[in-house]
């Protein structure tokens, strides 16, 4: 499979609501938690899934790239990063939820 050279720049929302997030969370979207496994164990978000931004690269599978993937972190560049691999997996509905 090919990659894109370029990442569409449509393809990563810098930043949701929780209302927006919980909208898209009941129509069928994932939260995905790009922390460290430890912080994740600490205060994870009920629901989430822990896809640490280093795993991402071989575990991006794990997810369905036609639903909506709703990154969050209280590291905003883990978000910029899984975002941009995932969109050159394929993703284009990927969104951001800021974990504070």
């Amino acid at each position: 499979m090919k990659r894109p050279s370029r990442i569409d720049s449509r393809a990563i929302e810098e930043s949701l609501s929780v209302d927006s997030a919980a909208r898209l969370l009941a129509t069928g979207g994932q939260l995905v938690d790009v922390r460290p496994p430890a912080d994740f164990d600490r205060d994870a978000l009920p629901g989430a899934l822990n896809l640490p931004v280093a795993a991402l690269t071989w575990k991006f599978h794990c997810l369905n790239r036609y639903r909506p993937v709703i990154l969050c972190s209280d590291n905003g560049s883990y978000c910029h990063h899984a975002a941009r691999l995932l969109a050159g997996e394929g993703f284009s509905r990927i969104y951001h939820l800021a974990v504070n």
